[in-house]
């Protein structure tokens, strides 16, 4: 995924968990030398640790000092923000979400939702001990994101229209502050921890609110020159049925409310959990999601393929409609069982795909990211 050694000394501590420098230097692809100064300026910079030293794994041979991880010692900081609510979470760099919470919009507009995501985070970065290092704040959202000015180019369920997230929120918490869309997001949290660990080429379909999908060939996110990879509005156009901005999460709701007596998106995922009528909305769903997979897997014949979808596990039979439309449809013959899967985050993928946009630089070049942020 980088080219940047220190990126890949840590990196490799990561996927061994606690390892002495020689086995890093294999996983990492670097020589022993290389990993003897990178491992230096990362334990300099705190981001990795020396354990005690033990002996070789037969009890005989010259001792080592492993070194691991400080996820103790380092932490990122989250927002994701959704159609109708913010996530703020803490999230440390071994993956592990220390805390998180929702708060629901009071409006639309974007600088309510970002005066309350600031009140939010110095709250809960108020709560980290003073020796833990907060890395950053990553924040992702639906529609179309340029990474390089931190904006919100166009969001269509939330009428924004280049609002500059980054700069406002930098500027009102003090943080390092990094900005990309959801589902790019969760291609990088994927690679890093989830189901796209070591793999080449790879798709990331998020089916929500906003359904979009991130495309990784030789281990990196496509982004295009306008950042706006991703978009797949138009490849419903040859499925019957609605379009495709009616199979998101509040269309699936309001096209329910028509046909039952659920008033909220939590009473429409239990009466669809129980296997009540609701639930052929979101077969309804699956399938034409289903299509549209196979279709990407005909495309870049991925070796893997993740899906985010809040009915997936919930609700019966939606992994199968998933499974079979794309059985149905791919060309390839791609076998769902071996290329298909859940997130690696079910309940937690906002909080995640958030935290994955600090965390993917941290990776990528750990000593250029934490320079940048000192400056």
């Amino acid at each position: 995924m980088t080219n940047n050694s220190a990126g890949a000394v840590l990196r490799a501590v990561l996927d061994l968990g606690s390892a002495p420098r020689s086995v890093i230097a294999k996983r990492a692809g670097v020589s022993p030398a290389t990993v003897t100064w990178q491992s230096k300026a990362l334990l300099d910079a705190g981001l990795l640790v020396e354990l005690p030293e033990t002996a070789g794994p037969t009890g005989v041979g010259r001792p080592h000092s492993p070194i691991a991880l400080d996820s103790a010692g380092n932490v990122v900081l989250a927002l994701h923000i959704a159609a109708a609510h913010i996530t703020v979470a803490a999230v440390d760099i071994a993956g592990v979400i220390h805390h998180s919470e929702k708060v629901p919009h009071r409006t639309h507009a974007p600088y309510d939702i970002l005066d309350t995501a600031v009140e939010r985070i110095i709250a809960v970065a108020a709560t980290v001990p003073p020796e833990v290092r907060i890395r950053g704040l990553g924040v992702a959202v639906g529609g179309r994101v340029d990474t390089t000015t931190g904006s919100v180019v166009d969001h269509s369920y939330l009428r924004w229209r280049d609002v500059p997230v980054r700069e406002y929120l930098a500027a009102r918490t003090g943080l390092p502050t990094s900005v990309d869309s959801h589902t790019r997001a969760v291609a990088h949290v994927e690679q890093l921890y989830g189901h796209l660990r070591g793999t080449a080429s790879s798709i990331v379909l998020f089916v929500g609110n906003v359904i979009d999908a991130a495309i990784a060939v030789h281990g990196r996110v496509h982004y295009g020159p306008r950042s706006g990879a991703g978009s797949i509005a138009r490849l419903l156009g040859a499925t019957a049925g609605p379009a495709l901005d009616e199979f998101g999460d509040l269309a699936l709701l309001s096209r329910a409310r028509v046909h039952s007596r659920v008033t909220t998106m939590t009473e429409l995922d239990a009466a669809a959990a129980a296997g009540g009528p609701e639930r052929e909305f979101f077969l309804e769903r699956a399938t034409a999601m289903g299509e549209v997979a196979a279709a990407l897997i005909d495309l870049i014949d991925p070796e893997a393929v993740v899906l985010v979808d809040r009915a997936l596990t919930p609700v019966p039979g939606v992994r199968e409609a998933y499974a079979e439309a794309v059985r149905a449809h791919s060309t390839m013959g791609a076998d769902p069982a071996e290329v298909v899967f859940e997130t690696a985050f079910p309940g937690q993928v906002l909080a995640m795909s958030a935290a994955g946009v600090v965390l993917h630089e941290l990776f990528s070049e750990p000593l250029t990211s934490i320079a940048a942020d000192a400056v």
